[in-house]
């Protein structure tokens, strides 16, 4: 969608570095005010670019908040590719991913901008997507990971748990992270028994 492509792909150091600037200024701005009342000009002028430069990437405000969430889904992608690698059993995988939620939690509750980029995209209906798109791209990961252990007539129903797996995940984890840490800990150490004992199970 042309709205939230990058309108050139930098070559040359300075436009890299100058892009770089861009998505850390737009990063700043949103952990300042409300996404929606962040402007084009507002980026541009904290970038220390002219409003011209700033057209020259992007066509639009959304088309930046895109480029944050790829930036943002790679740290995730880090983290969470490493989940299911090397598992041996169905049992050692469902400890592995319950034990996941709790590195996930302290990225969301130390990074707040993870929370404000997932807002700002649930209400664009150009963005609204990227969620549903990066859940899939997981998945892939995860059956590659989990191929050995899975007869291959049970990947649909396996495609199915993981996708409830991480959208239910993902809910909680923003839940907890807007509640005080004794209250995060009991809901995520719940949550963690649940995903234990359920996950994997026929």
């Amino acid at each position: 969608m042309l709205r939230l492509a990058l309108r050139k792909l930098p070559q040359q150091e300075r436009s890299v570095q100058r892009l770089e600037a861009i998505l850390d200024s737009a990063m700043s701005l949103v952990l300042e005010k409300d996404v929606a009342s962040v402007t084009m000009s507002e980026i541009a002028q904290r970038a220390g670019i002219p409003i011209g430069s700033l057209y020259q990437f992007f066509p639009q405000k959304a088309a930046i908040l895109k480029a944050l969430h790829d930036r943002l889904s790679m740290e995730i992608e880090d983290r969470v590719s490493q989940i299911f690698a090397g598992v041996n059993s169905l049992e050692d995988a469902a400890q592995r991913g319950a034990d996941a939620l709790f590195e996930l939690h302290t990225l969301f509750r130390d990074r707040p901008i993870f929370m404000s980029i997932w807002q700002a995209i649930q209400t664009d209906k150009d963005l609204n997507h990227l969620s549903n798109d990066y859940h899939e791209h997981l998945i892939g990961l995860f059956l590659k990971d989990l191929s050995q252990l899975i007869p291959a007539e049970d990947f649909g129903k396996m495609r199915v748990t993981l996708k409830l797996f991480i959208i239910t995940s993902g809910d909680v984890i923003r839940f907890a992270t807007s509640q005080n840490p004794e209250a995060a800990k009991l809901y995520l150490e719940r949550w963690h028994q649940i995903v234990r004992n359920s996950l994997f199970s026929s």
